[in-house]
């Protein structure tokens, strides 16, 4: 199957962020789908809800993809999640055992964070007008010293050097690959590998959300993108993103 998308890389020395740079560039004039912002250092590298990234210049992967999928239904629009996590996965799973999809959009090996993911759409007359895909993957960094909880890179898994070009092609190849499955409309294939590969499925656990701590088993997301979770007593809770927080240890 041939990729559809041009993966024209714009290179960056540094940027604050590459997402904001990508949608600065979206504003200035037309982009090729596929189009890659990829910066050698971020100084304010962001994550979910302004989360920030940690990456050292030229250790990492730090870049922002233009896509256009005025195909997809807005109510769809986690299926850009399911593309471009399954991409990464996809692209890395030869390098690290237990590789997994941390619901919503992080790339765990173990209970380590190897990768995360900030998709910003923009939304224009009931459809996706744009999309700017921010990925930020730790490579060859051993060291870490902001408060993450769990970071981890290809290195220090592996104890092995990478090249970044390498693997940002393996990455783009990806995600090329699970988009062009989107772009024809086979979500089933899609939805199902992206279930495979969910972090902690199928396992009971401890969770943590509104009404308290409570054990469950994820079993899947639904077409919206919540997280689905089988309680001990067979109840089926349902929770978007931040409303439920992974707990550690026993249940």
């Amino acid at each position: 199957m041939e990729p559809n998308l041009s993966n024209h890389i714009v290179r960056i020395q540094n940027t604050d962020s590459t997402n904001n740079y990508a949608k600065q560039q979206i504003r200035l004039k037309d982009l090729p789908e596929g189009t890659v912002f990829l910066a050698y250092e971020q100084s304010a590298g962001r994550g979910q809800l302004r989360n920030s990234w940690e990456s050292e210049p030229g250790e990492n992967l730090t870049f922002s993809m233009i896509l256009y999928p005025d195909f997809l239904e807005i109510r769809h629009q986690f299926m850009i999640s399911k593309v471009v996590t399954l991409g990464i996965y996809k692209a890395l799973h030869e390098y690290v055992g237990q590789l997994k999809i941390k619901w919503p959009n992080d790339i765990y090996a173990g209970n380590q964070k190897l990768g995360g993911i900030l998709i910003e759409n923009s939304i224009m007359s009931g459809s996706i007008r744009n999309s700017v895909v921010g990925i930020g993957l730790n490579v060859n960094q051993t060291v870490f010293v902001s408060d993450a909880p769990n970071p981890v890179s290809l290195k220090l898994l592996t104890n092995e050097h990478f090249d970044c070009e390498i693997i940002l092609t393996r990455v783009l190849t990806g995600i090329n690959w699970y988009y062009d499955l989107l772009s024809k409309g086979d979500q089933d294939q899609i939805n199902q590998e992206y279930i495979f590969c969910l972090y902690r499925l199928n396992e009971m656990h401890r969770f943590k959300s509104d009404s308290g701590i409570f054990s469950g088993e994820i079993i899947g997301v639904n077409e919206i993108g919540q997280l689905q979770i089988r309680t001990k007593d067979a109840k089926i809770v349902e929770f978007h993103f931040k409303e439920v927080e992974f707990l550690h240890g026993g249940y």
